[in-house]
């Protein structure tokens, strides 16, 4: 079942950053866990974890471009291919994505427990401080 979930996080001691996190499954079971940067009503993609989804990274490498992602230029991530996007200077949002990492603990979603590690995973990942509960909603 679809469902798309989103929570704004903020840090009392530093207001000047605004974060926006996003849950999200579709009808067509694309598994996407994201997080964005708020700033003066813009938002910027800083990473996001898709699971079940399909990609075309840009094959035009410029200066800005790690030289570890150079090795991913123009590659197609096929639907099955659990991948990361991230944020690269000078690139439309989210453009780049690499496949997900083998210390990432949750390389595919099967099953509902999968979700929550996922869930969990990521918050690990971006060292965020909140502690979530998962509702129905989300499994």
């Amino acid at each position: 079942m679809p469902f798309k979930e989103t929570f704004i996080l903020a840090s009392p001691e530093n207001t000047r950053y605004v974060f926006f996190y996003e849950v999200d499954q579709s009808a067509k079971n694309v598994f996407k866990l994201s997080l964005h940067l708020m700033n003066n009503e813009t938002k910027i993609g800083l990473l996001r974890i898709d699971f079940n989804g399909g990609h075309q990274n840009p094959s035009e490498i410029t200066d800005n471009l790690p030289e570890e992602l150079h090795q991913f230029a123009g590659k197609h991530f096929s639907h099955n291919e659990s991948h990361m996007h991230c944020f690269v200077e000078g690139y439309k949002s989210l453009a780049w994505t690499v496949p997900l990492e083998d210390n990432f603990p949750v390389q595919s979603i099967e099953t509902s427990s999968d979700v929550v590690q996922a869930f969990y995973a990521f918050n690990a990942m971006i060292t965020l401080e909140t502690r979530f509960t998962i509702g129905a909603s989300l499994i």
